[in-house]
């Protein structure tokens, strides 16, 4: 069933929308690049950068994973009208963001060393998959080596745009809470496991749920504008970082969508193994899911949780954010951390949560038992 009046009211809502005044006040927004130590006697690290939405650069030696690079914030007016980021309508200013980004992540403005081995999309949302046809031709990617990853819908949209076959991870079989699924291993110090999840309404309107976007590929026409995305199928990730004896060295997850369980829960067996070192949790739409995110909290009782997605990626550019933060639309992020704050009193836990503004980095410090040989 299709809602085309809902498209207008949407546009006006986001053009109006100037991001909520009050940030939260109980959890400090990070806007400088910090450490955290997560162990008491830390012996590895590993660096995480935050771009944006769920944008995010992991690094661990010389091997980094790139997911759901969003650097092209839009405003609410051109919801309509705006198509993805292409060479030819790229201003100097976005251009040199990008540059600034990638020298501060990688060292350098483009890929050359191949640094960036697979680069990971949750979904086929415009701010998860609208810049990379434009990172993959501006060659930020090195078009040699790089590895994407992502669902069906989002292939189509990578072969659309040109993207080579060689350079798309098509075998994926996504785990769920009670099957494990299939492993793909980026390389011998690298593997990510996709894990099928489902993304949460954009709006609620007397129980009902309403999107501003198709939730699949309606035509094998190539879409002309960013509202003409589906999302296709939404999927979590667990990213390890292994050890030279492949056992994990330091374990991560991420989810781009608020869900309601057991959507995006990884296999039980596989948290038995091994926890979650740190957890990357999207907070936009979160209240128009069930009981989130508190059940996917105490499934994963992880060290460290990253709140991302918080912040109001339509209307603000990152620079504007970084200088000033703004909530996304309608999403009460104060309300988020005091959950957040509630059922990690529940669990008796010393879970800790942050809040980075864009374009922040973490250097997280723990321990791991058994030390990676450098190669």
């Amino acid at each position: 069933m299709k809602f085309p009046f809902l498209i207008g009211a949407a546009v006006i809502f986001l053009v109006a929308c100037q991001g909520s005044k009050s940030i939260q006040k109980s959890h400090v927004i990070l806007n400088k690049d910090s450490v955290f130590n997560l162990s008491v006697n830390s012996n590895d690290s590993i660096t995480i950068h935050y771009i944006g939405c769920t944008g995010f650069f992991i690094k661990k030696g010389n091997d980094i994973i790139l997911i759901d690079p969003y650097f092209s914030n839009r405003h609410g007016r051109t919801y309509v009208s705006g198509s993805i980021l292409k060479e030819s309508t790229i201003s100097n200013n976005l251009k040199g963001l990008i540059n600034s980004v990638f020298l501060h992540t990688i060292g350098d403005t483009v890929d050359h060393s191949g640094l960036i081995k697979a680069l990971l999309i949750t979904h086929a949302h415009v701010d998860h998959y609208g810049d990379v046809p434009y990172l993959f031709h501006s060659k930020h990617l090195n078009n040699d080596s790089v590895k994407i990853i992502g669902s069906s819908t989002t292939q189509h949209y990578l072969i659309e745009d040109k993207i080579p076959t060689k350079n798309i991870v098509t075998s994926i079989e996504p785990a769920t809470d009670s099957t494990e699924g299939k492993w793909i291993y980026v390389n011998s110090k690298m593997r990510v496991l996709p894990i099928v999840s489902e993304h949460a309404p954009h709006f609620k309107i007397a129980g009902k749920n309403f999107n501003v976007t198709p939730e699949n590929v309606q035509t094998k026409k190539h879409p002309k504008f960013w509202r003409q995305y589906a999302a296709g199928k939404t999927v979590c990730y667990l990213i390890d970082y292994l050890n030279g004896d492949g056992s994990v060295n330091f374990r991560m997850y991420l989810n781009s969508a608020a869900s309601n369980a057991p959507y995006g829960f990884p296999p039980r067996s596989l948290l038995n193994q091994h926890p979650v070192d740190v957890a990357m949790l999207c907070v936009a739409s979160y209240q128009n899911s069930k009981n989130y995110p508190e059940d996917i909290v105490t499934w994963l009782t992880p060290k460290s949780i990253i709140a991302c997605h918080w912040e109001d990626f339509i209307n603000y550019s990152i620079p504007e954010l970084k200088e000033k933060p703004k909530e996304v639309f309608a999403t009460n992020v104060n309300e988020f951390f005091n959950r957040l704050d509630r059922i990690v009193a529940e669990l008796n836990s010393d879970i800790v949560y942050i809040q980075p503004n864009v374009n922040t980095t973490i250097n997280f410090f723990y321990s791991n038992s058994i030390k990676e040989i450098a190669k």
